[in-house]
């Protein structure tokens, strides 16, 4: 099967296609129209030509067996060496009887000696060295009523026909390119204006991934109606289908809660390894709910965003009060503005709260989260100055598709579920030492501008 390649800009494919089918079109006409004119200017130059023969024929005159002309011509350029026009008589035996004044200097002779007898009545027109000359075979009786056959030549210098036709081809091949050019302007703005819809498209459903809108609501041509309801119906049955699955699994979860609470509360507080027990189905629970939610996608969510900023102060918030008799300050980044990235905004809390809840138990006295904005990212850092981690540790906490059941008693979940939801937006958590001498958790998210 033959596979074709498809990728690359429309409009470069259209603008490439276009210029190679101009290319060939105005090469193909260039060169008729060039071999046209050629043979046109051959022709009149033939034309032209034979009036000199003509002329001749006209004062020749046969005297026994013999062609008679004059030695001075009317036409002054015969009698003049440098006029560059030159007349030649021949008989049928190919022997010159006839040299205009103005062939002193001509070197051809011998050449049109050479060449073979015209038939009755045929004429050659044609260039050799720097002459462009006209032959005719004329037939003349003699005093004796007997045909005599003879050749009459005219060269002229062929510099002026030359010159011409450079000239004409020059302006036509200038000319051509100059066109070409200019349609291919013309073809790329045509092109621009023509799709135009698909790239409002394209911006429409940037903004729809972003979370800035959530259907594709701009005028479309009628040929693109089609596509865009079916992408809204798409988007809408994403989007209903997400929230129903979203209801389901939280329904489960409250309907979990419950036995779970009640084993919890029913089991004797010596009975430690049955409490533990029911604290790990409670984390398996939790895991394997937003495992499940994680793993039905792949990538970013259409249509979502979240400020990330506004998130971190209502975990901070939050966490301190959880943590208010640890004795333990966290210092948030001193921005007011919105910090949007295109991310399911329980994602967000869901990852961010497990990071920060982490430095909380794990930080001696400070925890610092921190923003870098550019262009396409939004850098987070979760610094604490607790022991840290160790090469191996951060290894083990980065590995993904690790189960909870493989982790020890004692061992939360909380750094799982955000190798999940990361894993399941396609992006990466690094680990290096922080500035406070403890652990740095750095996530890059995509930015929403």
């Amino acid at each position: 099967m033959v596979s074709l390649n498809t990728s690359g800009s429309l409009t470069q494919r259209m603008i490439l296609s276009a210029a190679v089918l101009i290319l060939i079109f105005f090469g193909l006409t260039g060169l008729t129209m060039e071999r046209a004119f050629y043979k046109s200017h051959i022709a009149a130059e033939s034309g032209r030509l034979f009036q000199y023969i003509f002329g001749l024929i006209s004062i020749a005159e046969m005297d026994g067996t013999f062609l008679v002309l004059p030695t001075q011509l009317k036409e002054k350029q015969f009698n003049s060496p440098e006029s560059g026009l030159v007349g030649i008589v021949l008989n049928e035996e190919r022997q010159i009887i006839w040299e205009s004044l103005s062939s002193e200097w001509f070197a051809e002779g011998e050449w049109v000696k050479s060449n073979e007898n015209l038939v009755d009545n045929e004429s050659e027109f044609g260039t050799y060295n720097d002459w462009i000359f006209q032959r005719n075979r004329i037939v003349w009786p003699d005093s004796n009523d007997v045909d005599r056959y003879f050749e009459i030549w005219v060269f002229e210098n062929a510099e002026p026909f030359n010159a011409a036709v450079q000239t004409f081809r020059s302006q036509l091949w200038i000319g051509l390119l100059v066109a070409t050019v200019v349609l291919l302007v013309l073809l790329s703005l045509v092109t621009a204006w023509g799709l135009r819809p698909l790239r409002l498209i394209a911006t429409d459903l940037n903004r729809i991934r972003s979370g800035e809108s959530e259907a594709l609501a701009g005028s479309y041509p009628k040929e693109l109606t089609p596509l865009t309801q079916s992408l809204n119906q798409l988007l809408h049955s994403e989007q209903g289908q997400r929230e129903r699955y979203r209801k389901a699994m939280a329904d489960l979860a409250h309907s979990l809660k419950t036995p779970l609470a009640v084993m919890r509360a029913v089991a004797n507080p010596n009975q430690v390894e049955i409490r533990e027990q029911v604290d790990r189905m409670d984390q398996i629970v939790r895991y394997q709910l937003q495992r499940a939610v994680t793993d039905a996608r792949k990538g970013p969510v259409l249509g979502q965003r979240c400020d990330v900023n506004g998130a971190v102060k209502r975990l901070g918030k939050a966490l301190e009060k959880a943590f208010a008799n640890d004795d333990k300050v966290l210092d948030l980044p001193d921005t007011d503005g919105e910090i949007y990235v295109a991310m399911d905004s329980n994602d967000v809390l869901e990852v961010l709260g497990n990071l920060i809840e982490n430095a909380f138990k794990y930080g001696r006295s400070v925890i610092m989260v921190s923003f870098e904005v550019n262009e396409k990212t939004v850098l987070v850092n979760v610094d604490d100055d607790g022991p840290g981690l160790s090469e191996q540790e951060s290894q083990q906490v980065l590995t993904r598709g690790k189960r909870l059941d493989s982790l020890q008693p004692g061992q939360g979940i909380g750094l799982a579920m955000v190798n999940d939801i990361l894993s399941s937006y396609r992006l990466d958590m690094s680990i290096s030492k922080s500035p406070l001498g403890g652990a740095r958790f750095s996530l890059a998210l995509p930015a929403v501008h």
